[in-house]
C-alpha cells in the first residue's frame, strides 16, 4: 500500500512539474512542441515540377501538300528551386533565389532568377505558408531535332505564387509541400516548320506547379 501511495505521489509531482513547464512556456509565448525557427537566416531547396496550363499552337501552310497543318507547344519542366533570405518574424521573410527548369526536348528550359516574399502563419509544428516570387527568366534551351519546333530565344518577366504546408522536424530543419502558379514571359520565341524558321514573336506561358523540399 505504501509503495502504491509513493508511486502515485511521484506521478503527481511529475504531472505538476510538467504542467508548470507548459504554463511557463505559454506565458512566455513559446509553444510546447517542436517549432521551426522563425527569425534569422533561412534556406529552402525544393524539387519543382511545372506543366503548361495553356499550350500555344502554330498553324502553317504545307508547301508540298497545300494543306494547313500545325503543332502545339506541349512540355513539362523539372528541376530545383533554391532560396536564401532573412526572416524577421514568422509572417515575413524576404529572400533571393533561382530555379533550374529543364524541358526534355530542350526547347523550353529556363533559369528564373527572382526575389521572394515568404509568409508562415502558425507557430505549430505544421503551418501553412505562402511564397510570392517576382523576377526575370533566362532561357537556355536549344532547337530540338524535330522539323516543326519552338525555341525560346529571349526571356522575360516571371511571377510565381505558391501555397503549401511546412512540417518541422527540428528547430533548424523542416520539410515542405506546395502547389501554385507560375507565369513566364518570353520576349522572343522562334517557331519553325520543316526545319526552317518561320516566325519570331513574344509569348506568355502559364504553368501549374508542385514542389517538395527542405527548409533549413
Amino acid at each position: 500500500m505504501k509503495k502504491t501511495i509513493l508511486l502515485l505521489s511521484l506521478l503527481t509531482l511529475v504531472a505538476v512539474a510538467q504542467a508548470e513547464r507548459l504554463s511557463s512556456n505559454a506565458l512566455q509565448g513559446n509553444p510546447p512542441h517542436v517549432e521551426f525557427k522563425y527569425y534569422g537566416f533561412y534556406c529552402v531547396v525544393d524539387y519543382t515540377f511545372m506543366g503548361a496550363l495553356t499550350n500555344e499552337s502554330m498553324q502553317y501552310l504545307n508547301p508540298t501538300t497545300g494543306a494547313v497543318e500545325g503543332f502545339v507547344d506541349n512540355y513539362v519542366l523539372n528541376g530545383i528551386t533554391a532560396v536564401a533570405g532573412w526572416q524577421w518574424r514568422k509572417e515575413s521573410a524576404l529572400g533571393i533565389g533561382f530555379s533550374y527548369l529543364n524541358d526534355a526536348s530542350g526547347s523550353f528550359s529556363q533559369i528564373p532568377v527572382f526575389v521572394e516574399f515568404r509568409s508562415h502563419f502558425l507557430r505549430n509544428r505544421i503551418t501553412p505558408f505562402t511564397a510570392v516570387q517576382m523576377g526575370y527568366s533566362i532561357p537556355f534551351g536549344s532547337k530540338n531535332a524535330e522539323a516543326n519546333y519552338t525555341r525560346i530565344e529571349e526571356g522575360g518577366v516571371t511571377f510565381g505564387l505558391s501555397v503549401g504546408a511546412r512540417f518541422a522536424i527540428s528547430p533548424k530543419f523542416a520539410i515542405n509541400l506546395y502547389g501554385g502558379y507560375q507565369l513566364i514571359q518570353c520576349n522572343s520565341v522562334e517557331r519553325g516548320f520543316n526545319s526552317v524558321a518561320a516566325t519570331r514573336l513574344p509569348e506568355l506561358y502559364h504553368h501549374y506547379k508542385f514542389g517538395l523540399g527542405v527548409n533549413f
